[in-house]
């Protein structure tokens, strides 16, 4: 299976934060999340649900052939570790931003 080409709606070369002198840049991704419900609903009903639409604005780890990687947080005292970080599959975004510093 071949991921799906990157949406990529705005893009800079500028960092965020700073870790031991690496760049950690802020990017938000629109993505359609999974989702569940305990309720019981008609089929007709069943099949016309969609993903759950989100925007989550994080510190990009990695990217990769098959997803993003953001965190919540980064330690400046602690270069090799980050706090929450987030997998997001290609195949689910919908739009993907990075921002410059400011």
């Amino acid at each position: 299976m071949t991921a799906p080409e990157r949406p990529v709606a705005a893009r800079s070369t500028k960092g965020g934060a700073l870790v031991s002198g690496k760049p950690f840049i802020a990017v938000e991704v629109v993505w359609g999340d999974a989702w569940i419900s305990t309720d019981d609903i008609s089929v007709k009903k069943a099949k016309s649900l969609k993903p759950v639409k989100r925007r989550t604005i994080g510190y990009l780890v990695a990217e990769n052939k098959e997803c993003v990687v953001l965190c919540t947080d980064i330690y400046d005292k602690e270069p090799k570790t980050v706090n929450a970080p987030m997998v997001i599959p290609w195949g689910w975004v919908y739009e993907y931003y990075e921002y410059e510093a400011l």
